[in-house]
């Protein structure tokens, strides 16, 4: 499947480019940039799911067995990971900016149990509860799950600033976390509960 991804993405941004000399209305120059700016990011979301696979694959065939806790936590992360690829994917698809704004809050929650669960990880190696092995699958899971909620943040954003006439992502997403509006930060602190660790 993620072979196919890279056709599609392949052949979509050569026939998006076409579609760029041609003259649209401003729903279809919206639209054309939207799908411009998000196909390389769901290309990157098979990625990562495919390095999620080989993960498994090394933790089936070297027996590689966590501790009640990592699986705990690693089930928290991977719940909040299933949750904003659906959030991205059905922004995405309805084209629903609501649902795009939802996104930011639940991706800062990600990042903030990404940081606690490499911690965590950390303490049960210095306690000797963990061994390598096991921490560098650990590890590689959350670096995996971390990077797809980027892609999923970055999905959301070109869908907000097409309503804004503006594409500049890194300074969408800095003025949205230096100035969290109250509906984000009741958002975010709905996530932070539902995914508490």
């Amino acid at each position: 499947m993620e072979d196919a991804a890279d056709k599609y993405e392949d052949k979509l941004g050569t026939y998006l480019m076409k579609l760029t000399s041609r003259e649209l209305n401003r729903q279809q120059s919206e639209d054309l940039s939207v799908f411009l700016h998000t196909i390389s990011d769901f290309e990157r979301i098979s990625d990562h799911a495919m390095n999620v696979a080989e993960v498994a694959r090394e933790i089936h065939e070297k027996k590689v067995a966590f501790s009640d806790a990592a699986r705990k936590e690693l089930g928290v992360l991977r719940g909040a990971i299933e949750e904003i690829v659906g959030l991205a994917t059905d922004a995405f698809v309805s084209g629903d900016r609501n649902t795009a704004r939802r996104v930011e809050p639940l991706e800062e929650v990600i990042d903030g149990l990404c940081d606690e669960l490499k911690l965590r990880h950390v303490r049960r190696l210095q306690e000797g509860t963990c061994t390598l092995n096991q921490g560098f699958v650990f590890n590689d899971l959350i670096t995996n799950y971390e990077r797809v909620a980027d892609h999923c943040s970055n999905i959301a954003v070109a869908i907000i600033e097409m309503e804004e006439d503006n594409l500049d992502a890194h300074q969408y997403i800095n003025n949205l976390r230096e100035s969290k509006s109250p509906a984000f930060q009741r958002c975010e602190e709905e996530y932070a509960a539902k995914y508490s660790i």
